[in-house]
């Protein structure tokens, strides 16, 4: 348990203080955005950042790359390939340790998460003892599922099931072809296997229990400081906005990206507290991390060292830094932001 003494001290609002003057001074800000190709939600605000002047009206250049979850953007977060750390909280963390003063900077969707079965599996989640079972050992979905299998009473999944290690990107084949019998999974591969008649939900997390954060890397805040973490927050703030009140643009968008079919990413939208309908006030949009998900956090984190899928225990809280996204929101309140009336697709 974390002392929400502890939380106050890790959560200083001036951290990133020091270098902003140099930010704020004319320096371009420039930023190189790993997102994630097959995460629903967060995915169609990154495709908003793509194709939208947001990020120039805040005064920033970006450049965009993709991978297919947490883990390998994790790797070239650490490699220097990108800037950003997008994931949920187990691999962004994990990133973040191997890079010297990174930092999470906010929430950025809600997700559904669930352990999945073929559609002729009979029982409940103890009945999967002596089953095979797949999920990407580098998310958080992969983790939470499995305390959901302990707590249901398979006490040691790792010797009691068959639990491999799989890229979320084969899950619908390996399902299709009979080679596990269930996964850990997420959307929009959680509406596909739906959809595609390949799995049934078995166990499902409760909404709001899965989150995807964000943060960024230390030799990026130390060039750009506060300034340049502020412009990044506001417009992500603004594309949520925008993609709540342009849905449709930003599925199609997506759907070219996860090569999915628009339907499959409706769903996911209808989880999302801010997606799941158009947003008329900006002002009201909140991306802050509190103490309690943090706690939650570093529940997953200890998880994951007594499994021995962590080689060093992690302490979550001193990477958290709320401080820029309050002064984001402040200025959002505040009207200190772009004229969302500006916010133009643009040409491609």
């Amino acid at each position: 348990m974390i002392r929400r003494r502890t939380l106050l001290k890790a959560l200083p609002a001036t951290a990133l203080a020091a270098p902003a003057a140099r930010a704020a001074s004319g320096e371009p800000v420039e930023v190189t955005l790993g997102y994630q190709s097959l995460w629903a939600v967060g995915g169609q605000v990154f495709e908003t950042l793509r194709h939208t002047n947001i990020l120039a009206l805040n005064g920033v250049t970006a450049q965009f790359r993709t991978f297919t979850y947490g883990g390998p953007l994790g790797e070239a977060a650490v490699a220097g390939d990108i800037d950003n750390i997008y994931a949920a909280d187990a691999p962004t963390l994990r990133a973040m340790a191997r890079i010297p003063g990174s930092k999470v900077l906010q929430r950025t969707h809600d997700q559904r998460f669930a352990i999945m079965v073929r559609p002729d599996f009979e029982g409940g989640l103890i009945d999967l003892k002596g089953k095979k079972l797949s999920g990407p050992f580098g998310t958080t979905v992969f983790p939470r599922c499995v305390q959901a299998l302990i707590a249901a009473g398979i006490k040691d999944p790792f010797h009691e099931m068959t639990i491999v290690n799989q890229d979320v990107a084969v899950q619908a084949d390996a399902m299709h072809g009979g080679l596990v019998d269930a996964v850990t999974t997420w959307d929009p591969t959680f509406e596909e296997l739906l959809q595609k008649h390949y799995a049934k939900v078995l166990w499902q997390a409760p909404l709001g229990e899965g989150m995807g954060i964000q943060g960024m890397s230390g030799p990026w805040l130390a060039k750009h400081g506060t300034d340049g973490a502020v412009r990044l927050l506001k417009s992500w703030i603004m594309a949520t906005w925008w993609t709540s009140n342009n849905i449709g643009q930003a599925n199609e968008w997506f759907a070219k990206t996860s090569r999915l079919p628009v339907d499959v990413l409706t769903a996911a939208n209808a989880a999302d507290r801010y997606l799941a309908k158009p947003q008329p006030n900006i002002a009201a949009l909140d991306f802050l991390i509190g103490p309690s998900d943090i706690s939650d956090t570093q529940a997953v984190m200890d998880f994951l060292y007594a499994q021995k899928l962590l080689s060093n225990k992690l302490e979550a809280a001193p990477f958290y830094d709320m401080g820029p996204l309050k002064l984001a929101q402040q200025e959002i309140a505040a009207g200190k932001h772009p004229a969302l009336d500006q916010i133009r697709v643009a040409a491609t």
